[in-house]
């Protein structure tokens, strides 16, 4: 029998094998559990294996530029969460709840923001309706890391420009994010010069923590300038290049010191990190220092397994972190505001992730898909002609409604007040309670 994906019942991922990467096994229907090998292997050299021996290099998902990617390993996730509504209480009208919310010392719409995305090519062919549409909707924007490496100060300003553009100054911000090479270019400083509204440190994403933003060029000169800059540049053997950036370290003095240089900008902080080990001690340490200090840190946005991106290692994107959500497993108060990342699409997910805790979440594949389906959706919605932008707007305006009709199922008026009401989420298997920190036993739920 085949699960979802065509593979053998209990398989959590493609193995040694995958569209994703491009490789194929000759007999499929007889894999091997332990590697993913054929059980009956001809050698013919089709699989990851085969394409290792080739290139001598790890796998990375393909198409690179015209595509996103996110881990296809399946974990207990906030599918395996239920929402119980409350039967008690005055009636709410779902149109009527108000979703203004405040994440990250900023207003928005909705508790939602657009998750940091760079330099890559799949970010960048869309990065003006992606900023603007985030702007006229009403809800925050981080401007990606290496963004400034790459496109200079010059096309840094540009996008910055686009979010002002459609800014009404009530609702949204319009953030940069600066990484280990970046901060020492003074990247802060020119997102205040530029007039943005805040800033992230970046020291890690879902996909792959502890190994730097990465994409994929032809240009040896350019080649040459990012070596000099300080990144990791590999040689393809098809004469592309890679650029791996490097990572911040994260000890207690040095995310001091990190905070100390972020400060100078006089802008609210913002922090990416992911999930590893470690990251409870995390949030402890900034907390610790914002109180001792007064950092300006207005949010630490926390992603995970299933978290996007323009290029990363397959296997370390599958093998590597937990659902985001799963920080939130003890119920802990932080100075500053919890955004989750990694996976989220709906408007359910988001109310789950405010239930268990969050302040709000980021999403970011979610609107690059909402930027460019005018473009390629074959369905009869299409006929509506509408703009990349306004495709932003309209899943927004999509989002909000979710959120709405789940805050009336929990008769609250306002989306804050969905805020730690863990009693009404049942985990659906032990794992997930394990994963998340709620009830599985029907008897108490009820």
């Amino acid at each position: 029998m085949e699960n979802m994906w065509g593979s053998k019942d209990g398989a959590r991922r493609h193995k040694n094998a995958s569209k994703v990467t491009r490789t194929s096994l000759t007999n499929p229907e007889h894999q091997s559990s332990a590697g993913g090998i054929c059980a009956v292997c001809i050698k013919d050299g089709l699989c990851e294996i085969g394409k290792k021996s080739r290139t001598g290099q790890t796998m990375f998902p393909e198409p690179f530029g015209t595509s996103q990617f996110g881990a296809e390993k399946i974990l207990p996730n906030l599918d395996d969460i239920q929402i119980l509504p409350e039967i008690f209480g005055k009636a709410v009208n779902f149109h009527e709840v108000e979703t203004e919310s405040k994440i990250g010392g900023f207003k928005s719409r909705i508790p939602v923001c657009v998750a940091a995305m760079g330099s890559t090519k799949v970010a960048s062919d869309h990065a003006e309706e992606l900023v603007k549409g985030a702007a006229k909707a009403g809800i925050p924007l981080v401007i990606g890391e290496n963004v400034l490496s790459t496109f200079g100060e010059k096309g840094l300003k540009k996008r910055i420009d686009f979010y002002l553009s459609e800014f009404n100054g009530k609702h949204g911000a319009v953030l940069v994010q600066g990484n280990a090479i970046e901060i020492k270019s003074g990247i802060f400083q020119l997102a205040k010069k530029f007039k943005a509204h805040g800033i992230e440190i970046k020291l890690g994403q879902g996909a792959k923590l502890n190994l730097g933003g990465e994409i994929k060029f032809k240009s040896r000169t350019e080649a040459r300038k990012y070596k000099a800059l300080g990144y990791h540049i590999v040689e393809n053997p098809d004469g592309t290049f890679q650029r791996h950036t490097p990572v911040c370290e994260i000890s207690s003095e040095k995310v001091k010191q990190l905070l100390l240089e972020a400060e100078k900008a006089g802008l609210p902080i913002w922090i990416k990190i992911a999930v590893g080990s470690g990251i409870i001690r995390f949030l402890t340490l900034v907390k610790k220092l914002v109180k001792k200090y007064h950092f300006p840190v207005k949010a630490v946005t926390i992603d995970g397994h299933g978290g996007g991106t323009g290029m990363s290692p397959w296997l370390i994107m599958n093998e590597t972190s937990l659902p985001s959500a799963s920080v939130l497993c003890i119920k802990k108060k932080y100075p500053f505001d919890i955004i989750l990342a990694g996976g989220y699409t709906d408007g359910v997910d988001i109310s789950k992730a405010i239930m268990l805790g969050a302040s709000g979440v980021a999403m970011g594949r979610s609107f690059l898909i909402a930027a460019n389906c005018q473009k390629h959706c074959p369905v009869i919605e299409s006929k509506i002609k509408i703009t990349g932008k306004e495709g932003i707007e309209k899943y927004i305006q999509a989002l909000e409604q979710e959120i709405q009709m789940v805050c009336a199922t929990q008769k609250v008026q306002k989306v804050k007040k969905l805020k730690f009401k863990r009693k009404n989420l049942f985990a659906l298997s032990e794992e997930a309670r394990e994963m998340f920190g709620i009830n599985s036993k029907i008897k108490k739920a009820l």
